[in-house]
């Protein structure tokens, strides 16, 4: 559940996250399959191995861990130094 007492928001997540996950797939079979054909074996493997590998590598930016609010808070400070220029001394 969120901070509005809802699930909607993360079922919606995760849905929008298998969806992207399912069409780069696909579109890297198809791709796998159209270097098959143009007889380039090597290189529709290494493609195809990458398409199986997808969900665990797309899933490193899609999903972010949860975590105690130490490390969240930080993950903001992180970001915020490399939003802010630097002050020089």
């Amino acid at each position: 559940m969120n901070s509005d007492e809802g699930v909607f928001p993360e079922y919606i997540r995760g849905f929008l996250m298998t969806a992207f996950t399912l069409i780069v797939q696909l579109a890297l079979v198809n791709l796998s399959i159209l270097v098959v054909v143009n007889g380039h074996l090597i290189y529709a493997i290494a493609i195809a191995i990458t398409a199986v590998n997808t969900p665990v590598i797309l899933s490193k930016y899609l999903v972010r861990p949860s975590g105690s609010v130490l490390n969240s808070a930080g993950n903001m400070a992180r970001n915020l130094r490399s939003i802010l220029p630097r002050r020089r001394r």
